[in-house]
């Protein structure tokens, strides 16, 4: 689904989840953040480079999130490196919509239960990491 009609699709099916990190980019802005339209998604970060990030930066368990079509990070210069990873994540809210809150979850806690890591073994993150590595070669000429 590449027409217009899709991508309205597309962004209907995930606005849930983009209004809550539209919610959490409006707290970043107020906190003197930045926000700017990009690569068809919302991209906000709390500074320019990591050191300049506010002090609390440090205690959040993420250096970038994305919420529907919301990319939310630390600084500008975290999401340069995490921009790809997090537009695959952008693709999954789009497949999965307001399910992919749970299906993440439930991923993340049947790894726990496996004995696993919620986060680096979660199917979601497996198939990011995966996919933007590849996206990155095909950049590069590889």
């Amino acid at each position: 689904m590449t027409s217009g009609v899709g991508k309205v699709v597309k962004l209907l099916w995930a606005a849930p989840c983009s209004l809550v990190g539209v919610l959490v980019a409006a707290i970043a802005v107020l906190l003197g953040g930045r926000a700017v339209r990009a690569s068809g998604v919302l991209e906000v970060t709390l500074s320019e480079c990591e050191a300049s990030s506010p002090a609390f930066a440090s205690h959040l368990r993420f250096r970038a999130i994305a919420l529907g079509h919301v990319i939310v990070a630390v600084s500008r210069q975290e999401l340069e490196q995490l921009r790809a990873h997090e537009l695959i994540h952008v693709r999954q809210y789009e497949r999965w919509g307001i399910a992919f809150f749970v299906a993440y979850a439930a991923s993340s806690v049947w790894q726990l239960l496996n004995g696993r890591s919620a986060y680096w073994d979660n199917r979601f993150e497996v198939q990011a990491r995966v996919l933007s590595a590849q996206g990155q070669q095909e950049e590069r000429g590889a």
